[in-house]
C-alpha cells in the first residue's frame, strides 16, 4: 500500500517509515506541516494518509478537512497522543477513517489498517455527506471558539435525520422556556438554522465571548439578548456556511433574530417559509460549554429541503 505520513517530528517520520516498510508498505512522501501535505497528498494520491493531529500551522483536523475537500474518499488515519474518548468520537465523527495512538507498536498499523480497508464505500443518501460537512463546519468554529473566549467549547455529536415540520418541536426541545436564535437562509431554495438554549443556561451562555466575570443573572435582559444573538450568530454561520459553500451558491443569511418560548416557538421560525407537509432533511447537534466548574449545553437544528440534501450528497 502506498502512504503518505504526515508528522512535524522527523524521528517520528523515521520510526514510522522503518515500520511501514518493513511490513511491505511503500512510504511515497512526507510532509512536516500541513501545507506541505495537502500539496503531496494532490501531487502523489496515496493510498493511505497517517497524520499527525497537533502541527505548526495547520492542525491534522483541518488538513484532514482540506483532504476530504480535494478527495471525500481519501483514507485518512489519525495519529495523536491524546487517547481520549471525546478526542476519539470526535475524528471520527469528522471523517477520520481510523486512530493511532502514540506511542504505537508495529502491530498497531497493521490492525488499523485492516480495519479502514474493509469500511465499506459511503452510499449516496444515508446522510453521511451532509453529516460530515457539519461536523467540520462546527469543529472547526468549537476550536476557535474557545481560542477567544474564556470557555471551553466541544461539539458532543451532529445526526442527519430525514423529518417534518412537526419533528422540529422534539429536536429543538431544550424546555419549555427556552430561547433561540434563528437565521433563514436562500440558495436557490430556503433553508434555516437555530441554535437553541436552556434557559438556566442563558446567562451563561450570553457571556461567554466575554474574558470577564461571568454574567449570573436569571432573566435575559437586553445587553444579554445582545450577545445571545451574537453567539447564535457565530454558531450559525459554522453551519450555514459551508452548506453554500458546498452549493456553490451565493446566498446570505437573513438577519438573526432571538426567539423566546420553547421547542414549540423555535419549530414554528424553523419551518416558515418552508412548504408545509414537506419531507426534509434534519441536522441536529449538541454542543457544551465549561469554565470554572459550570457547565452549559446547546443544540442546533438546520432543515434543508430535500432537493438541497440531495444536491450536498452529489457536490
Amino acid at each position: 500500500m502506498k502512504i503518505l505520513i504526515v508528522d512535524d517530528s522527523a524521528d517520528i517520520r523515521s520510526l514510522i517509515r522503518a515500520i511501514l516498510e518493513s511490513t511491505g508498505h511503500t512510504v511515497v512522501g512526507e510532509a512536516e506541516d500541513g501545507t506541505k501535505a495537502l500539496e503531496a497528498f494532490t501531487a502523489l494520491r496515496p493510498d493511505l494518509v497517517l497524520l499527525d493531529i497537533i502541527m505548526p500551522g495547520k492542525s491534522g483536523v483541518e488538513v484532514l478537512e482540506d483532504i476530504r475537500a480535494v478527495d471525500p474518499e481519501a483514507k485518512v488515519v489519525m495519529v495523536t497522543a491524546m487517547e481520549q474518548n471525546e478526542i476519539n468520537r470526535r475524528l471520527l465523527l469528522l471523517g477520520a477513517d481510523g486512530i493511532i495512538y502514540k506511542p504505537f507498536a508495529s502491530e498497531d498499523f497493521e490492525k488499523t489498517f485492516r480495519v479502514v480497508l474493509e469500511k465499506k464505500p459511503v452510499k449516496a443518501g444515508d446522510n453521511e455527506a451532509i453529516k460530515r460537512l457539519a461536523a467540520a463546519g462546527l469543529s472547526k468554529c468549537m476550536l476557535k471558539t474557545t481560542d477567544a473566549s474564556a470557555w471551553t467549547w466541544e461539539l458532543c455529536g451532529v445526526d442527519v435525520v430525514p423529518g417534518k415540520a412537526a419533528d422540529l418541536a422534539r429536536l429543538a426541545d431544550f424546555g419549555k422556556t427556552s430561547a433561540a436564535v434563528l437565521a433563514n437562509v436562500r440558495a436557490g431554495a430556503p433553508f434555516s438554522a437555530a441554535m437553541v438554549f436552556r434557559s438556566e443556561d442563558i446567562g451563561m451562555i450570553s457571556g461567554s465571548l466575554l474574558k470577564g466575570p461571568l454574567f449570573r443573572t436569571e432573566a435575559v435582559k437586553e445587553l444579554e439578548e445582545g450577545l445571545l444573538i451574537e453567539v447564535g450568530n457565530i454558531i450559525i454561520n459554522a453551519l450555514v456556511n459551508p452548506v453554500i459553500d458546498a452549493l456553490k451558491k451565493s446566498a446570505i443569511p437573513s438577519v438573526p433574530m432571538l426567539i423566546k418560548g420553547g421547542p414549540a416557538a423555535v419549530a414554528a421560525g424553523l419551518s416558515a417559509g418552508l412548504e408545509p407537509g414537506a419531507e426534509f432533511r434534519i441536522i441536529s447537534a449538541t454542543l457544551s460549554m465549561r469554565r470554572e466548574g459550570r457547565a452549559a449545553r446547546a443544540g442546533v437544528v438546520c432543515v434543508l429541503g430535500e432537493r438541497l440534501a440531495a444536491d450536498l450528497e452529489r457536490a
